[in-house]
């Protein structure tokens, strides 16, 4: 966990030294004449992320499942995909991101769990808003070491859904809330598949270029 905290900073360091150089160099840039949430979010553009919460099971199915609480600390790159669709409130766009997560168990059976997710987001971006609701859904593959009476095995799969939204603080940084689901389980592949449905807060700082 923080080896990975470690080397986040290191990437978001060397991320706005890149991009600030980029900006001392360019001679026909023009002047930033009020906020904008437009540009971040245009094609090519790119978002990088550090995020920390955690994430409380049994949820919704609770009938004789463990208590499993733990917390969760990932790193995120993403790429926008594509311009901006709809009108009103659904104006917004596509946006694909890769995941490395590692988390560690408070209370329950187990001491970690780690993975990747690739997430395909929906960014709801309003002209003028310097706040961007989001949704997202994601899938990945998990190590773990919690009680194979209920994974089954070392390896495993999560399922995520999430719902949120950033805070642009400038034209470049945000701050972001989401409230995510996490399902993880062996899809029947081990012996025992009980599996995990947790939920709970992320709370995250972006950097868009």
């Amino acid at each position: 966990m923080r080896e990975l905290t470690k080397y986040a900073v290191v990437l978001f360091v060397a991320v706005g030294l890149l991009r600030a150089r980029a900006q001392d160099n360019s001679t026909d840039e023009p002047p930033v004449a009020g906020f904008s949430a437009d540009s971040p979010f245009e094609h090519g553009r790119y978002e990088a992320s550090l995020n920390s919460g955690a994430l409380f099971s049994p949820f919704i199915a609770t009938y004789k499942r463990p208590t499993i609480y733990y917390s969760i600390t990932e790193v995120q790159f993403g790429y926008m995909l594509g311009g901006f669709k709809e009108a009103g409130f659904f104006r917004g766009n596509l946006e694909v991101l890769g995941e490395g997560f590692g988390s560690g168990i408070f209370e329950g059976s187990g001491s970690f769990i780690a993975g990747f997710t690739l997430w395909g987001r929906y960014n709801f971006v309003r002209p003028g808003w310097r706040i961007v609701p989001f949704a997202q859904a994601g899938a990945g593959i998990v190590s773990t070491d919690i009680d194979r009476r209920i994974v089954g095995q070392p390896f495993n799969f999560n399922l995520d859904i999430g719902l949120g939204a950033r805070y642009f603080v400038s034209r470049c940084w945000t701050v972001n809330l989401e409230y995510r689901y996490q399902h993880i389980s062996n899809a029947n592949t081990g012996p025992h598949n009980i599996g995990i449905n947790a939920q709970g807060p992320i709370l995250g700082v972006s950097y868009l270029f």
